[in-house]
Parts: C-alpha cells; sequence; structure tokens
C-alpha cells in the first residue's frame, strides 16, 4: 500500500471545501469489524458478466482506479475482493478528510494492494498511471463544473479493452430532491457559513409538511431520519455545491462526446433500488399496437421512454466502454457457466415447478419480474451449482428426460428464467476456464 500525497489543481474550490467538512459517504473505520459494505456494480462476478464477456480471470497485473473515491467504500469493496489476486487498486480523491477514513478503512482490514492519491481526478493524466482496466466512478462526475472534462480525464488513462462502471443522478428520478435544494437554497440565501446552512436545513426538515415532495411516496420517518442523522448526507444531498442529472438520452450522449458506448444499465442500490428491468418500457406498455411501435425503437430511445414512464430512477449505474461489441458474457454459449449473485436459489427449481405454462412471479428488494417457465426450467434451474457450464446441464437434463428432447427445448426453458433473473443482476455467467469469484455476505450496501 502506498500513499502519494500532492496538491490538487485548484478546480470547484467549493466542491472540495465541501468534503474537506462532510466526508462523504459518513463511515467509521472502527465499523469494518462489523461486515464488509457491498457496492454491488463493483461485483467482480458482475463486471465480468457485462465488461469481459464472462472471460476475465483479473489477474496478470489487472488494475483498477477508483476515481472521486471518497471515504472508500467502492475502493475497499474492490481491494478485498482482489485480494490474494495479481491485481491492484489506486484511489484518488480531492478531499483529503475522505482520504484519511478510507486509509484507516484499509488499514483495519489489513489491505495492502492499494495505492493512495490525493488529487482531482482531472489530475489522473498528469500521474503517470495509465492505463486502467478498469475505471470505477461512482457519483462523482455529475458534481464536476464541466463533467465533460472528467470524464475525458478518465477517457485518457483507460486501457484499449478496459471499461468503466459509472454511476450518474438520474433526472426524473431525483425531481423531489432538487424541489429539496431549491427550498434550501431559498432559506439560505446570503448565508454563507456550512455549519449555518445545515442548522437551517434541519430546522426546515423538522417542520416538513406531508405535502412537500421530499416526503411523498415513502416513509416520511425514515427520509427525515437518513437526513437529521447523519449531515455528510444532509450536505451531500440537499445543500451540494455543485449538482446536475442526467436523463438516458443525455448519457448516450454524455459517453458519445468522449468516445464511450453503453455497455448495459446495472443495479444500483440507491433509496429505490434500481434494476435493469427497469429500462425495459414493455414492463409497463401493454397496448399490441404500442408495443410494436416501442420495439421499433432504437434501444436507447426504448430505454429513456422506460425512464420516464417509471420516474423512480435516482442514480444511473451502468458500464461503458470504448466499442460495447462482444462486452456481455451471452447464454448461447454452451461453455458459460451461469451462477446466482446476491440470491438464494435454493426454492427456486419449486417454484419453477409449480408454475409450469403459467405466469411465475419472483419478487426480489422491493422488485418483481414475471415469466413463465417451461417443461425443464425446474430441471435446469436444480442443476446449476456455479460450477457447470450450460452445455453440461442441458445435457444432463436432455438425457434424464429422454425421448426426442432436444437440447434446443432444453436451452429455451433455461432462457425463461434466465432473462428475467438477469435484468435484477442476480444471475450471472462466466466461462468455465474462469474460477469462481468471492463472494461477501450483504452485511451492508453502499
Amino acid at each position: 500500500m502506498s500513499d502519494r500525497r500532492g496538491t490538487p489543481s485548484d478546480y470547484a474550490p467549493h466542491v472540495r471545501a465541501q468534503y474537506e467538512d462532510y466526508p462523504f459517504p459518513l463511515r467509521d473505520p472502527r465499523d469494518e469489524a462489523k461486515g464488509l459494505i457491498v457496492t454491488e456494480q463493483d461485483s467482480l462476478g458482475k463486471i465480468n458478466h457485462y465488461c469481459f464477456g464472462g472471460r476475465e480471470a483479473f489477474g496478470n497485473g489487472f488494475r483498477v482506479l477508483v476515481a472521486g473515491g471518497g471515504t472508500g467504500d467502492h475502493t475497499i469493496f474492490l481491494a478485498e475482493q482482489l485480494r490474494g489476486f495479481d491485481a491492484g487498486v489506486t484511489y484518488i480523491d480531492i478531499s483529503e478528510a475522505s482520504l484519511e477514513i478510507a486509509m484507516e478503512r484499509a488499514r483495519v482490514r489489513g489491505l495492502d494492494n492499494i495505492e493512495w492519491h490525493h488529487g482531482s481526478i482531472l489530475d489522473i493524466g498528469s500521474l503517470g498511471l495509465a492505463p486502467f482496466n478498469l475505471i470505477s466512478c461512482t457519483g462523482v462526475l455529475h458534481h464536476l463544473p464541466e463533467p465533460e472534462r472528467g470524464l475525458a480525464a478518465l477517457r485518457s488513462v483507460l486501457a484499449p479493452d478496459g471499461a468503466m462502471s459509472l454511476m450518474l443522478y438520474g433526472r426524473f428520478g431525483r425531481l423531489s430532491v432538487y424541489a429539496g435544494q431549491e427550498l434550501m437554497r431559498l432559506v439560505n440565501r446570503g448565508v454563507d457559513d456550512r455549519a449555518a446552512r445545515v442548522r437551517n436545513a434541519r430546522a426546515v426538515l423538522e417542520s416538513l409538511p406531508q405535502t412537500n415532495w421530499l416526503l411523498r411516496g415513502g416513509d416520511a420517518k425514515e427520509v427525515l431520519s437518513s437526513f437529521l442523522d447523519d449531515e455528510s448526507n444532509l450536505y451531500d444531498t440537499l445543500l451540494h455545491e455543485q449538482d446536475r442529472a442526467y436523463s438516458v438520452t443525455e448519457i448516450y450522449e454524455f459517453l458519445a462526446g468522449a468516445d464511450l458506448e453503453l455497455v448495459e444499465f446495472v443495479s444500483f442500490l440507491s433509496n429505490v433500488p434500481s434494476f435493469r428491468y427497469l429500462y425495459d418500457p414493455m414492463v409497463w406498455i401493454t397496448d399490441p399496437a404500442l408495443r410494436a411501435h416501442v420495439a421499433s425503437l432504437p434501444r436507447a430511445k426504448q430505454q429513456a421512454i422506460a425512464e420516464a414512464i417509471n420516474c423512480v430512477i435516482t442514480c444511473h449505474s451502468f458500464y461503458a466502454a470504448p466499442s460495447a461489441a462482444g462486452r456481455i458474457a451471452m447464454p448461447n454459449n454452451p461453455e458459460m457457466v451461469p451462477s446466482f449473485l446476491y440470491f438464494d436459489p435454493a426454492a427456486l427449481p419449486g417454484l419453477l415447478s409449480e408454475t409450469v405454462g403459467r405466469e411465475c412471479a419472483i419478487n426480489y428488494r422491493h422488485s418483481t419480474v414475471r415469466f413463465v417457465p417451461g417443461r425443464f426450467s425446474a430441471d435446469v434451474a436444480a442443476e446449476i451449482d456455479g460450477r457447470r457450464c450450460l452445455g453440461e446441464i442441458v445435457e444432463i437434463v436432455r438425457r434424464r428426460a429422454g425421448g426426442d428432447v432436444t437440447q434446443e427445448g432444453v436451452w429455451h426453458d433455461f432462457m425463461t428464467f434466465y432473462e428475467p433473473l438477469n435484468s435484477l443482476d442476480v444471475m450471472l455467467l462466466r466461462h468455465r476456464a474462469i474460477p469462481p469469484f468471492p463472494e461477501f455476505p450483504l452485511d451492508a450496501f453502499a
């Protein structure tokens, strides 16, 4: 573990000062003894599936950059997963207070595979660190006065075959937040002291009526507690010095400006969890003529329609790369090994068996996916052990069934439940040549 302190560029000084006073997210290094905080989009199995075609072993000097690492959630989770691998993690952040917290968390865990840098992500190209195989940048670019400069800086240190894991605020899902920010700006007009702004914000929050947008559609007590019990979150959400959000359409344009392509949207644990199925408009559109029309539109347009329909996506979590082609592991490859991530499949075969030929619903973390299992869906699910490849599983089920059962028929019944579970990111693929990745208990999400 190395520590390279520097003087960050004098860029967005107000944002830098905010995170010196209110490091985010609020973390106590002593809590590392309680368990590992999981940042879902940084799970090696998910990155392998979506970014490297299921064929990445994360060895041979694999290099990860956590850009804008804050108090360390993403850095610690990645470094813990890569413990013992021939791989390293590089952290950079403008806040020295945040850096100190992140370093202490790593020390408590005994992680020695992290290189630390105090600086702006705009400085990354001048540090002589390129290239990186993976860049993780969550909740950072939308706090820059010029997000395009930040993305360009990251793009400049990305390996040609590398990928990025990014999160940007969602325009429609955060409408209530922006109403709250406007309220706080009105209340704090002429108030420069951050502590005074926080005091005023607390007083406003404690007197909010149920009609306020921040309290609509949720548990008012829980919403208020998230702010009143965590001033770091209060400042980051309602008092931030620099903040913007993106629609799906704007994300595509943003990436194109840096010569990047969107690979896939993935799950993100926000106040309302976001899953990939939320980007499919057919979840809500039932009229046959409209479905046919929307299905004829480009993928980006369909995803934009879905976002505008559901209006619950507060955070867009997604992977991007110089080229999206061939990035995602495909289930039509018999050498791919299906496995579950943060999902207990024990009851799945029974559920699929009970609902053959009719609608089956699976509920997962406040979300529901619906599908119709086939004759062999339950048999296939029962054979998934995280080690057998699809070719082996399909052949086991086909031979057991006997008769004229075809491989295509068994594979079709696998797809009936693979696609909906994959849309929740709980079922992934990796090539049979790649060993299973470490999985950690979900003690806490970021």
